[in-house]
């Protein structure tokens, strides 16, 4: 079959969590394998009976039964959270590490946390990834091969995910938001620390291009972004609150600011360094509550169908998903 790389427009937060955990049941993948810098960012997926669940370092795929979740090498990995996840979600036997993965060490995050520049200026997580980054840059950090609690999961990944994609479905999780990327983003330093792009997913599970089936741009209706940094059109927090649209990072737990329609420029700029063949157009109902749970094509409003024709125009691909809710069920798949 091959692999569906899913990945965020503009800043992140954009239910790619959610979306991945859809493609997994409704699917059935057999494996689901995380990309991007590592425990920075993070996923929540509210399940049908209403249990919120948030993961930093696997992806969420696992909410399949049948799906092995894995961490490809190009992840920083964090023993304790990947072990709190772990067991947590009850996935012992059906989680795989890449065994070239860096880890993220408590040195790390002290060093992060007493960084002015980074806690105060760009808005960091202060979680570790940048300093584990770059010690794995200056070739000194220690790999998930070298921790042995980490033993019974480590494999080569890289080979996994190819040799899966050749007869079955692989989802590729991607992480943050295209225009978070270091290299990528005209708002440097408001940057994370690696690329955000379906070629950096790609490239962080080791996936020959060769099998990839669709790449999957996530877009969010009324964008979000934690931390610094411009956004344009951001509504101010009173209007937020007032409509009744606040969310809060799954990290920090900080207020997200929230933008009140899509730059159409920056949204076409995301789709040229991306390369969507499918669209998953997610928080529907921040743009006409009416949609709310809505989980057939025939409720779908006026202004949710402008800004798919309006999506579609920008990118050059088709609207396959749309997120109507919290829930992992509301969701109307067009595909």
């Amino acid at each position: 079959m091959g692999a569906v790389v899913i990945v965020d427009a503009l800043w992140g937060d954009s239910g790619k969590g959610k979306v991945c955990a859809h493609l997994a049941v409704r699917d059935k993948a057999p494996l689901a394998v995380r990309a991007g810098v590592g425990t920075n960012a993070g996923a929540s997926v509210t399940l049908d009976d209403g249990t919120l669940v948030r993961a930093r370092q696997l992806p969420t795929g696992w909410i399949n039964p049948g799906t092995t979740v894995a961490v490809g090498s190009g992840v920083l990995v964090d023993p304790a959270v990947l072990a709190g996840e772990v067991a947590r979600f009850g996935l012992a036997g059906r989680v795989l590490v890449d065994g070239r993965c860096a880890l993220i060490e408590p040195g790390h995050v002290e060093a992060e946390r007493a960084d002015a520049h980074l806690a105060a200026t760009v808005g960091s997580t202060c979680t570790g990834n940048g300093a584990a980054r770059a010690d794995f840059v200056l070739r000194r950090a220690r790999q998930a091969r070298d921790e042995p609690a980490l033993a019974p999961y480590v494999t080569d990944v890289a080979r996994h995910v190819n040799d899966v994609a050749r007869d079955g479905l692989v989802l590729v999780e991607g992480s943050q938001g295209a225009l978070l990327s270091l290299a990528f983003s005209d708002e440097y330093p408001y940057t994370t620390s690696g690329n955000c792009t379906a070629a950096a997913a790609m490239d962080d599970v080791g996936m020959n291009w060769r099998l990839v089936q669709d790449v999957l741009m996530v877009v969010k209706a009324l964008p979000t972004r934690v931390g610094e940094g411009p956004l344009p059109y951001e509504l101010p927090e009173e209007e937020v609150l007032r409509r009744g649209i606040a969310e809060y990072g799954v990290v920090t737990g900080r207020p997200r600011r929230k933008a009140g329609r899509l730059d159409r420029d920056l949204l076409g700029y995301a789709a040229m360094l991306n390369g969507p063949t499918q669209i998953a157009l997610t928080f529907c109902d921040h743009v006409d509550p009416a949609m709310r749970g809505s989980r057939d094509a025939a409720a779908i409003t006026a202004p949710v169908r402008e800004l798919i024709e309006q999506v579609e125009h920008d990118t050059g691909a088709p609207v396959v998903l749309l997120d109507t809710g919290p829930g992992l069920s509301d969701m109307i798949d067009l595909r």
